[in-house]
């Protein structure tokens, strides 16, 4: 499996650049988003993001060449072989920003720190050897601070790994009980709007503009899925505003 990152301190900073780079842009990030959730072929992505099959294909070479996706070739059945872009891996990027400090490190989750704890015991080897007394004090407490992080970077990879799985299954489920894509799109929506909040329901009038469609069809189709399957709860309020939870 490609590795995004090379095998020397200018090739790791540069590819990490050129990452941060690609996600900059929107498009891209939505590129990204969408194979994050299942395995898509070009003209798929084309025609949800409604952008240029060219310009899908452009960017997915990009990121093939730093091998975060590779392009899978699989049977149809309404035709012949397609070619799929998939996900080489979860990652993820940290920026350490401080007082003379600019720190950018990318993992995949099944990475380890190895070459993170390498680095930073070479350099304290060097502080030992360079400084006085006062600056070994100061050696000591920072590097004390960086094995405190190097543990939260631990469990912070651990958790995304538990949540990485959990998506995974989440969206195995989904795509056995639902055909439609759109359909999917929608269960994965709400649930997306979900967990990032404090509150367990969220609003037809937010769903439709975040999702981008108009508000009476999505509602329609809502109560479709939420008539033929167990998946959506559907409540409305007093002033007459749908809302919607999992």
């Amino acid at each position: 499996m490609s590795k995004i990152l090379g095998t020397n301190k200018e090739k790791d900073e540069l590819d990490v650049l050129q990452l941060l780079d690609f996600i900059s842009n929107t498009t891209r990030r939505s590129i990204l988003e969408l194979l994050a959730a299942e395995d898509l072929y070009p003209f798929q992505i084309s025609r949800i993001l409604d952008i240029s099959p060219r310009i899908i294909k452009d960017y997915l070479k990009e990121l093939e060449k730093m091998g975060i996706i590779s392009f899978i070739t699989r049977d149809s059945d309404k035709g012949p072989q397609r070619t799929y872009a998939s996900l080489n891996s979860a990652f993820s990027l940290i920026i350490d920003v401080g007082q003379n400090t600019l720190d950018v490190k990318y993992f995949t989750t099944e990475d380890t720190l190895e070459e993170v704890t390498e680095k930073k015991e070479k350099e304290s080897e060097i502080i030992r050897k360079q400084t006085s007394q006062e600056l070994v004090k100061i050696r000591n407490f920072v590097k004390s601070k960086v094995d405190e992080i190097r543990k939260l970077d631990d469990k912070r990879r651990d958790y995304v790994q538990e949540i990485n799985n959990s998506f995974n299954l989440f969206n195995k489920i989904i795509e056995d009980v639902f055909v439609n894509y759109q359909d999917r799109q929608i269960i994965r929506s709400i649930f997306k709007i979900l967990i990032n909040r404090v509150e367990i329901r969220v609003s037809l009038t937010e769903l439709a503009s975040r999702m981008r469609v108009w508000r009476g069809e999505l509602g329609e189709r809502i109560e479709y899925l939420a008539e033929e399957t167990d998946f959506i709860n559907i409540e409305v309020d007093k002033r007459g505003e749908v809302w919607y939870s999992i």
